[in-house]
């Protein structure tokens, strides 16, 4: 099986949070569990998942993007003067 074919494969309609992992009965258990993982990691579903467990207001995340946004421009200004 080529590259692009066990990618096309990989892919799980309808559910974009899903991974799935192709193999034979040849490998072992722990292969498969190491590219699940790497494939989940990749992916960002557990960051997706972290983020949608509790409710955070708009204001809020304005906010705090406000605040990094100053920090980071502070930062850049103090290594400008150096």
């Amino acid at each position: 099986m080529s590259k692009k074919v066990k990618q096309h494969k990989a892919i799980v309609p309808g559910n974009g949070m899903a991974v799935r992992v192709l193999g034979t009965e040849k490998e072992d258990l722990a292969f498969a569990l190491k590219t699940w993982k790497r494939k989940v990691k990749s992916a960002d579903i557990v960051d997706i998942l972290n983020a949608k467990r509790e409710f955070i207001k708009p204001s809020v995340k304005h906010r705090v993007e406000r605040v990094r946004a100053a920090y980071i421009q502070r930062m850049r200004s103090l290594n400008d003067k150096i």
